[in-house]
């Protein structure tokens, strides 16, 4: 009986566990012009214009409720020759909820 009881208990955590995991995955934001931020589409493509390319994007979905989903995302990427490639940066902030959910 005592048995049964311990293979309860890890069961339960196992499940609490794969709640908790289910639960705190994030969404990644989605452009509808995403490729217009080609650094978030695929950072392989960081040096691949040859020149340095800044990119802004700016995303406001359902304007007109409160609490609306607005998403912002800014990259810089440049081909460096020592590397034979190329280096990014992106920064993408996602508010939602009146910026409750940021």
């Amino acid at each position: 009986m005592r048995q049964i009881s311990r293979y309860f208990l890890k069961g339960i955590q196992t499940a609490i566990l794969l709640f908790v995991c289910a639960v705190s995955t994030a969404q990644d934001p989605e452009f509808t012009q995403f490729y217009a931020n080609p650094i978030y589409l695929n950072p392989a493509f960081a040096g691949s214009h040859g020149c340095p390319r800044f990119n802004m994007n700016h995303r406001n979905q359902w304007p007109s409720i409160s609490g609306a989903f607005i998403t912002n995302s800014f990259s810089y990427d440049q081909f460096v020759n020592t590397l034979q490639g190329g280096i990014a940066l992106m920064v993408t902030n996602d508010m939602a909820g009146k910026n409750t959910i940021n």
